[in-house]
């Protein structure tokens, strides 16, 4: 064969591969009903995905040849859901202290990050993407400030590949000076007499203080060429005092959300309150200073005897009501798949739908930072998206596809394993 031959020969395989890995890393979705969550509702149309992104969206959406179609029909795709507090692929087996990697010894540790702690082979994350979570805020706990939790997707090789962001938010677990029975970081206050409590809140605060004081005098001090020490506590500050890093602070009681509010104003920080359980006792005040919020888990008890048996199912509906914006997570835990079927008990205590699915997209990408590359169904974001058949918020609708990163991911995990293990046992 003569040399030029060979060339051509070359040139035309290259070609052919180069078409072969396009058409693997492109993918449509056809004559579906399509819940954008930032406009209207598609009845039917098409998604196409190519290189990990949404190429287009709508009606008439044109698929390019080469094109891996999924037949759309009787179908709904929605944007992956979004748990913007948990501690995924940090713990394992809550009973077993060598699976668990979410805390550090010492009590003020923002310069520690979630990201170098990442278990990618977590059991758990499989179990969170079957039921149509694609991505996640995993943060630390233990302390008043336990480090940066990481913003991640729920697929890949590497916590590189998982990464979104991997400064994804500073958590702050603010003194209480009224506690519930409860926190959304998972610890308990106990019963303590109140002259104990507000002493420990005194003390704690004022060390808070001064340790953003020393941070904002350090920072002025670098920013003006002063030849300073390098603090690595008071560098990780730093991005949160500009309002660049927002600060997840939880807060529980009524009380305590006002502290805590009080707080993040003085030092003009980018907060959002996390937890929040007494929100509802104190919905206008959070209207008032436009405070955003992340709401814990809603499969709960009433966290006192006198409070209304069913707050904390309808407490989303009060804060949609008064105007407060805010979120959903599951809280401080590994299982996120519970986060549709939180929010749907609210659907059945007066949130509006299109409120309580914005709750686990939308809202909190924009509170995160990460609005213009997830949250929605829109030309040009990454390419996280569920299909199910029926509604996304109930328990019995089956998900038969879910895309990360573009990637169409495999709908197993240890539960579906054991699942059929035990329903084809002889």
């Amino acid at each position: 064969m003569s040399r030029l031959k060979l060339c051509l020969v070359l040139v035309l395989l290259l070609v052919a591969v180069t078409a072969a890995a396009s058409a693997q890393d492109r993918y449509a979705i056809r004559n579906a009903r399509i819940v954008t969550v930032s406009g209207e509702t598609i009845e039917r149309g098409n998604v196409v995905i190519e290189d990990g992104r949404i190429r287009a969206v709508g009606p008439g959406a044109p698929i390019p040849s080469r094109t891996r179609v999924i037949d759309g029909r009787g179908l709904t795709v929605y944007p992956g859901l979004f748990d913007s507090y948990t501690r995924l692929g940090l713990t394992e087996v809550g009973a077993i202290p060598v699976t668990n990697d979410y805390n550090e010894m010492g009590e003020y540790m923002p310069h520690l990050l979630a990201f170098s702690a990442v278990h990618v082979e977590s059991e758990h994350i499989p179990v969170a993407r079957v039921d149509g979570i694609t991505h996640v805020l995993s943060a630390p706990g233990g302390g008043v400030i336990p480090g940066q939790g990481v913003l991640m997707h729920l697929d890949g090789w590497s916590p590189e590949e998982m990464e979104i962001r991997r400064h994804g938010a500073l958590l702050l677990d603010f003194p209480s000076l009224l506690p519930l029975r409860r926190s959304f970081f998972g610890s308990s206050a106990g019963r303590r007499p109140q002259s104990e409590l507000e002493k420990e809140f005194n003390e704690k605060l004022e060390q808070l203080e001064e340790l953003f004081d020393k941070a904002r005098h350090y920072a002025t001090a670098r920013d003006a060429g002063a030849p300073v020490e390098y603090e690595k506590q008071y560098q990780a500050l730093i991005p949160v005092l500009r309002g660049e890093l927002p600060v997840i602070i939880e807060a529980s009681s009524s009380v305590d959300i006002q502290k805590a509010v009080e707080f993040a104003e003085k030092h003009e920080l980018n907060y959002l309150i996390g937890g929040a359980d007494d929100a509802w006792k104190v919905a206008d005040f959070l209207a008032e200073h436009g405070t955003r919020v992340i709401l814990g888990p809603r499969q709960e008890l009433p966290y006192r005897e006198d409070d209304p048996i069913d707050i904390i199912y309808r407490t989303p509906a009060i804060l949609h009501e008064k105007g407060v914006r805010f979120a959903l997570a599951t809280g401080g835990s590994s299982d996120v798949r519970t986060l549709p079927f939180e929010i749907g008990n609210a659907v059945a205590h007066g949130l509006p739908y299109e409120a309580a699915l914005r709750a686990i997209t939308l809202t909190p990408a924009e509170f995160l930072g990460i609005a213009d590359q997830l949250g929605s169904i829109e030309a040009g974001k990454v390419a996280n998206l569920v299909v199910a058949e029926g509604d996304v918020l109930e328990y019995r609708s089956p998900i038969r596809h879910v895309f990360i990163q573009g990637r169409p991911i495999e709908l197993e995990s240890r539960h579906t394993r054991l699942y059929d293990k035990y329903i084809n046992r002889p």
